[in-house]
């Protein structure tokens, strides 16, 4: 018993446990920080993301409705609820689109009984033939129909198409240094025909056997013979006439002819000739500053737009009547797809199909 006692008080103590090995702390308890930022940076993805499809979602409504948001009126001077001098401005190149907008300015006004008067502010060079003509059909249309009287202001330019478009007002106002007249019609267009050869491009042009002579009597590949210029001078010849009818209606016995007779020196081989010519003025296609476009009858009056306004309301009696400009409104889509179209390379297939068209114009320009 006692020998038992003694082992066992003199033996050592067992060893402690070993202890567990340090477990890696998690890196998303050790960097709280860098978490916060990467959830900050995927609620922005979210979001851009969001407002892209909401974006699109947008312009797609926007294209299906159409670029163009109507007319935008702004009263400019104050006047009666119930009496209205409508102001149209009419600016640039007249092409299809100006005479797109006047028809949207048109059908607004013409059935608007508070529209008493309008003032058509021309500033323009000319443009096209069809779209100027059809801008001088609804001006006489709200004379006749809408019962509304007509004032022209011309600006810096109111030529050819210009002074087209103008001719059937009751009464024209143009400024002190306007450029008027140029009552004539133009044919141009472009020949590639060296420009072609130079980038090693052919032009071949197939035509059916009775169309030979004249389907391609303009064409940018060649220049027209004889006959061909023969038949296009006849063309013009006849929308010339058009011209002058629409001067003589809409200015009747305001318009004053004058025959004009010069002499011109015209080569002639190696000499020079001596070429007797007679005009009737202003049907020569000149162009005329206000004093002289008064002479002839192509304006009424020399003055700024304040006057044509007043001019308006005393033609129509409604010197109490307020202004309102009318203007068509282009939505940010519309602007840039316009800035889209103006970068757009300098040979494309929009491009190439103008020069091949020829343009028919009652422009003043430089040649």
């Amino acid at each position: 018993m006692n020998e038992q006692s003694d082992s066992t008080a003199s033996s050592p103590p067992p060893p402690p446990p070993p202890m567990p090995p340090p477990t890696a702390t998690p890196m998303w308890v050790c960097q709280p920080r860098r978490s916060a930022w990467r959830g900050i940076l995927i609620g922005f993805c979210l979001l851009i993301f969001c407002l892209s499809v909401v974006l699109n979602v947008c312009l797609m409504i926007a294209v299906s409705r159409g670029v163009e948001m109507g007319l935008v009126k702004t009263t400019v001077q104050s006047g009666a609820e119930d009496k209205v001098v409508a102001l149209y401005k009419l600016h640039d190149v007249i092409d299809s689109e100006a005479a797109e907008r006047f028809e949207d300015f048109y059908r607004e006004i013409v059935g608007n009984s508070k529209v008493k008067a309008v003032v058509l502010r021309v500033d323009s060079p000319g443009g096209a033939i069809e779209p100027s003509d059809r801008i001088h059909e609804l001006v006489g249309k709200l004379r006749t129909k809408g019962g509304k009287k007509i004032v022209v202001s011309m600006g810096a330019v109111a030529a050819s198409g210009g002074y087209y478009v103008s001719a059937p007002a009751d009464c024209i106002v143009a400024e002190e240094t306007t450029i008027t007249g140029s009552i004539g019609v133009i044919m141009a267009w472009a020949v590639l025909k060296g420009t072609l050869e130079k980038i090693g491009v052919e032009s071949v042009v197939i035509k059916s056997q009775n169309a030979d002579s004249w389907k391609d009597e303009v064409s940018p590949f060649r220049q027209p013979d004889d006959l061909q210029r023969a038949h296009l001078k006849e063309q013009l010849n006849k929308m010339q006439k058009r011209f002058e009818e629409v001067v003589r209606q809409g200015r009747g016995d305001k318009l004053k002819l004058r025959r004009r007779s010069y002499n011109v020196e015209v080569p002639d081989g190696q000499t020079v000739r001596q070429e007797h010519r007679s005009e009737l003025e202003p049907f020569n296609g000149k162009i005329y500053m206000s004093r002289e476009a008064l002479e002839l009858g192509l304006i009424d009056e020399i003055g700024y737009q304040d006057k044509a306004v007043a001019k308006a309301k005393e033609l129509a009696g409604v010197p109490e009547a307020r202004v309102v400009v009318y203007r068509a409104y282009k939505s940010l889509l519309g602007r840039l797809l316009e800035v889209r179209s103006s970068q757009t390379p300098l040979l494309d297939a929009r491009l190439i199909e103008r020069l091949q068209s020829p343009q028919i114009m009652l422009m003043w320009k430089a040649e």
